[in-house]
């Protein structure tokens, strides 16, 4: 069976190189899906998850905000998060979240209301996948 070529990369990190049978992201349209020898796209990526199928397994990843790009078979995504499931410390997401949601009641600049929104809005991502896939 035909494989495209998958490498999500952070700035901290290439976080996955490797041949795999499909992905599902989603971007700022919805969820698309993306097959061997797709049409060359370009195109956003939301803050979401990323289901990666290799075979029967299927990797999840809570993704932020980015830019994907396939071309001549190879998915390139780079996004400011990748992060398995496994990886996700839901209890300190949790902390962050409540952190988050206490500063916006108080009075902040533009700039650090932002960040602060931020912040919030990854860390419910995350939590939202962490929580979708955990094992029970």
């Amino acid at each position: 069976m035909a494989k495209l070529h998958l490498k999500v990369v952070t700035p901290e990190k290439l976080i996955i190189d490797e041949e795999v049978d499909e992905v599902v992201v989603t971007t700022d349209l919805g969820e698309i899906g993306i097959l061997p020898f797709h049409a060359n796209l370009m195109s956003n990526v939301v803050l979401g998850e990323m289901r990666i199928k290799n075979g029967s397994q299927v990797k999840v990843l809570a993704v932020g905000s980015g830019l994907l790009q396939m071309t001549d078979n190879t998915l390139s995504v780079l996004t400011d998060l990748a992060q398995g499931v496994e990886e996700i410390n839901e209890k300190e997401i949790e902390e962050a979240r409540a952190r988050a949601q206490a500063a916006l009641e108080k009075t902040l600049t533009d700039e650090e209301y932002a960040e602060t929104l931020a912040v919030l809005e990854r860390s419910l991502a995350q939590l939202r996948v962490k929580r979708r896939h955990k094992v029970r």
